[in-house]
């Protein structure tokens, strides 16, 4: 049997994106400066941020630019503080309507003040028990619930409160979504795509994720002989939090021996359930992520 445990992505595993390459900085020169429209910006440094009361959380990273069925997702331990405190000593003033990151890599973006306000953004400087990794955005990366990667920076070195709503950042010039919120999405794990499976029970696992929205039933699709049937899988592994992928698994006996399509989809807890069918394995998720079926190939026999 496929062992029960809530998977925890290696530090040496987890995807990495970056426009430009692996922003190498130096702790000791690194800072982090609030302003904008605040009534008292503020700059932190490195060991300013080490000495605000800390905070965990496990959660799960993904990609907008995450194919179906990609791996461009991961879920980890993350460590730091809660943004919302640091929020409260800079008073952000009622004009702002966006908080605009930059980054030491040069990388911009930003967001309306809904998704940088709400709770339970972190601002991370571990990641599984280490300091924060090169690749991952030593000494700090931001994390707001519900987002895609792409609006939540490595690296980061600035948080500006501005009043143009109409501020786009580097991946949203180029046509990506500037809202970038999680869409519902699943995939098979094992077994992997061609792969060959005996006539007897197998296990099906697999990963499903919402962003801020529970995973309600995930259902797996057999497709054999010009017919495609759905059935529940078995068992689910929660997270403490919406915000940390779901893991299914169900048991399937083929009938025989032969080529099988299987496919996964998804309901979260506002009753949206996948629907539209991937055309292909790894399809492109432009512009704003994707919630296609994910679906791959077997052999029985």
């Amino acid at each position: 049997p496929i062992p029960r445990n809530l998977i925890i992505t290696p530090n040496d595993r987890f995807y990495i994106q970056q426009f430009q390459g692996i922003s190498r900085v130096k702790a000791e020169e690194w800072q982090l400066s609030i302003g904008g429209l605040v009534e008292n910006p503020i700059t932190l440094t490195y060991n300013d941020i080490l000495k605000r009361p800390r905070a965990e959380m496990m959660r799960t990273l993904e990609c907008i630019g995450n194919p179906v069925g990609g791996n461009q997702i991961g879920n980890a331990t993350w460590a730091g503080f809660w943004l919302n405190d640091l929020l409260d000593e800079v008073g952000i003033k009622p004009q702002a309507v966006r908080a605009r990151f930059h980054a030491a890599d040069g990388y911009e973006t930003s967001v309306k003040l809904e998704w940088i306000t709400q709770p339970g953004v972190l601002m991370a400087y571990e990641m599984n028990g280490e300091p924060l990794p090169e690749a991952h955005g030593f000494p700090l990366r931001i994390f707001m619930p519900g987002l895609y990667g792409q609006k939540m920076p490595k690296w980061i070195t600035h948080i500006d409160f501005i009043d143009d709503d109409t501020h786009r950042g580097y991946w949203e010039n180029k046509g990506w979504s500037d809202i970038a919120s999680v869409k519902t999405n699943s995939q098979i794990t094992i077994p992997t795509h061609i792969a060959h499976l005996p006539l007897t029970q197998n296990e099906i696992t697999g990963i499903a994720y919402a962003g801020t929205r529970q995973i309600t039933r995930v259902e797996i699709g057999v497709e054999h002989n010009d017919t495609l049937t759905w059935f529940e899988a078995d068992e689910y592994i929660h997270g403490d939090s919406p915000q940390v992928w779901t893991q299914f698994y169900a048991r399937w006996q083929p009938p025989e021996s032969g080529s099988y399509t299987l496919l996964v989809r998804a309901t979260d807890e506002t009753g949206f359930t996948q629907t539209e069918r991937a055309r292909g394995l790894l399809e492109g998720s432009y512009p704003d992520g994707t919630d296609k079926i994910h679906n791959i190939v077997v052999m029985v026999g």
